[in-house]
Order: structure tokens, then sequence, then C-alpha cells
């Protein structure tokens, strides 16, 4: 009796580490693992190797997540999609599932959560959860997001975008001074010290929204 052909599952996420992380994880006798890091090796893969689910994150370079998504459903039709991300917010479930995604997983659930899609899509169920009570439940409760002024988001998505302190300034016509102190004060509302710690807690926040960087 011949052995079954392993399912193949495609991971695309355009960080090496995470991506070769959970082919590592997910790999098993019945399963093959394939990585891509972009939306155009992402569609190669599918037409060469035919996956039976893609997992598949929002920020991609060149092309956001959620056209790709689109793009994989076109190309095709029977393809499961599990929408892996550090984004969780209502709004980017939503989008998610507008785009074609069968499932959406939050990066800071972990592999137990990513494990359990992937056997959900497989089965053949698809967007079990409406996305507030999926919000919900992988924030472990409602997790309140701090509200920041107009300029306070103005001088985040500038310095997300990699801006200095005086090219904030300049953007805004506010002195270097103000700059900073609009930043710490999003620092202080994060409850993080450095600028890289206040991006990143954006991003996971939504507060700067996909597709914005």
């Amino acid at each position: 009796m011949e052995a079954a052909e392993p399912i193949v599952i495609l991971i695309v996420d355009d960080h090496e580490v995470v991506r070769d992380g959970l082919i590592a994880t997910l790999s098993a006798p019945d399963r093959r693992v394939v990585g891509a890091a972009e939306a155009g090796a992402a569609i190669e893969l599918v037409r060469s190797e035919r996956p039976a689910v893609a997992v598949v994150d929002l920020r991609l370079p060149g092309v956001p997540g959620n056209e790709l998504i689109a793009r994989l459903r076109e190309l095709d039709p029977a393809l499961r999609i599990v929408v892996l991300s550090t984004y969780l917010s209502e709004q980017s479930v939503r989008a998610a599932y507008e785009a074609g995604a069968d499932a959406y997983v939050a990066k800071s659930a972990g592999t137990d959560e990513l494990r359990g899609a992937l056997g959900r899509v497989l089965a053949g169920e698809s967007r079990s959860e409406a996305p507030a009570a999926l919000v919900r439940r992988l924030r472990g409760d409602d997790e309140p997001r701090p509200r920041l002024s107009a300029q306070q988001e103005r001088v985040l998505l500038l310095a997300a975008g990699g801006a200095t302190d005086k090219e904030i300034a300049a953007a805004l016509h506010i002195t270097e001074s103000t700059a900073r102190f609009h930043l710490q004060r999003v620092k202080d509302l994060l409850g993080v010290r450095s600028k890289t710690q206040v991006i990143a807690e954006a991003i996971r926040l939504e507060l700067i929204p996909p597709g914005r960087l």
C-alpha cells in the first residue's frame, strides 16, 4: 500500500527567522513545509507545489498581505489561507477575511493557536469566529488601546518611517524639543522606553495601520 502524499504547507513571511522557525516547527512525516519571503515566490510555489494551505503575514515587501491573499485565492480557489500577523484588531481581521483568508492568528498567540487554525481549515472549517470575538479571545480579553492625540499620531508615524527628531520637527513645523516631547508621551502611554520598542508596540496595537510603513 502506497504511503499518502504529505500535505504541503506554504509559509509566506519576509523575516527569515520566523519563516525558518515555522518550517522547522510545523514539518512532520505527513506534512511538508515550504517557505517564501515575498509575493512573487509565493505565487510560484503555489503553482509548482500545490500547497493545501498557505500561512501568510500581512507585512510583506512590495505587496500588502491582503493583496497577496486575493491573488492566491484567484490562482487556486481550493487553497486554504491562514493569516499570521503581529496586527490584532477587528479591522485587520475583517479586512483579511474580505480578501479571502480562512483563519486569522496573532503571532503573539503562539504555535498551538496556529496548529489549531491549520487543523480547522484543513478539516474544512472556515471563519468560525466573528472578528470582534476572535480579537477578544486572542488578547485574553478586550485589551484597551491608548488614545493618542492627532499630533502624537503624526509624530509616531514619521518616527516609524525612520525620520529623525529634526526631520519630524521640519515636517510638522514644530521644534525638535516638541517632537521629542510628543514621542516621549507616546512611550509613556505604551509603557516602553526606546524608539524601537514604541514602534513595535504601536504596530502590535495597530496604532500604525497595515500598509502605512
